[in-house]
């Protein structure tokens, strides 16, 4: 089988209006944070509560996730010059699309909103901010044994439930949404490598969504996440980094970009250093503006990448993430 070169022709996201500070937030969810850091001790609650690196988040009121898809996706079709009608599969990658949202799949909803009512509509839930990378493998799948499946949409909005928008001793979450479009062979942009996905089922519920009084939670163990999920959490994504260079037969330093979450600060100057990176590689982000976006913070970088003027043809782009589910993703292009 013939893998065909499928580029990353258009990015795109959108963010709602309202802004949160991360203190009022604090503040609001005080019982459910002290509750988080309990089992911890001292250094890793002070740690947990400091070097975010954002003050604000912005969160979904009058416009909510589905809204926000919807212009995104939009604005990715425009830009890669496509009609609604050129689509051929669609990919809904939400974590947390809303309580209030009574979809089955964004997906569906957007095949009707964009007049797309042909395209192949698919979505799953399993992947949080990794998400990106399984929805990128799953479409290069499905549009290698399709030869009709020369244009894609992975799509992707998150707003937590009411109430739980602080996921500390990790970060506190912003809502966004945001559209990838991916086009076969003679496309404009970004060509797609590889995409390496790494998933360790028995982390699972460290981060997990619960029914407590009739009312959505999620839930995170910050006993297992710092006894069980942080020992591995940056070696694992190291392995997979060298997994997908080797078969590149690139290294680390060949990389021109490398494109990372919003969690915090402190977990992108620790991916720095694991890799051993100048600050040149790894600069600033939107996070001070829009905070930890969930599946959305990839793009969110990378299309401000690309509207900065700084990519050039030619270049290497890494993208890295981990989420929920517990899963690892690293994804490889070319532009």
């Amino acid at each position: 089988m013939t893998i065909p070169r499928i580029r990353v022709a258009a990015t795109a996201y959108a963010v709602p209006p309202s802004i949160e500070s991360v203190e009022a937030v604090m503040e609001r969810e005080k019982a459910r944070i002290s509750a988080a850091l309990e089992p911890l001790g001292q250094h890793s609650r002070t740690k947990a509560l400091e070097g975010l690196g954002f003050s604000r988040v912005h969160v979904c009121g009058a416009k909510q996730p589905y809204d926000l898809v919807l212009e995104a996706a939009r604005a990715a079709l425009e830009e890669a010059g496509l009609r609604a009608g050129d689509l051929h599969l669609i990919i809904d990658y939400s974590t947390f699309p809303g309580e209030n949202s009574f979809y089955t799949s964004f997906a569906h909803v957007l095949s009707r909103d964009l007049g797309t009512e042909a395209s192949l509509n698919l979505t799953f839930k399993a992947g949080g901010c990794a998400g990106l990378h399984m929805a990128l493998k799953t479409a290069l799948a499905w549009m290698a044994v399709d030869e009709n499946l020369r244009t894609a949409l992975l799509v992707t909005g998150d707003t937590p439930p009411e109430g739980n928008r602080s996921l500390l001793p990790v970060t506190v979450q912003g809502d966004a949404g945001s559209a990838v479009v991916l086009m076969r062979d003679d496309s404009k942009g970004a060509v797609v490598l590889d995409v390496e996905v790494m998933t360790l089922g028995h982390l699972h519920n460290v981060i997990a969504l619960a029914t407590v009084d009739n009312c959505l939670q999620i839930r995170v163990d910050s006993a297992r996440m710092e006894n069980e999920v942080m020992p591995i959490y940056y070696l694992t994504m190291l392995q997979l980094i060298e997994k997908i260079l080797a078969r590149a037969k690139v290294s680390v330093g060949d990389i021109d970009h490398f494109v990372y979450s919003n969690i915090s600060q402190r977990d992108r100057e620790s991916f720095r250093r694991m890799l051993n990176l100048p600050a040149s590689k790894m600069p600033q982000t939107a996070m001070s503006e829009y905070g930890h976006t969930f599946a959305s913070d990839l793009v969110i970088n990378y299309t401000d990448l690309c509207r900065q003027g700084r990519i050039s043809p030619g270049q290497l782009v890494l993208f890295a993430s981990v989420g929920i589910g517990f899963m690892w993703g690293v994804t490889l292009a070319r532009t």
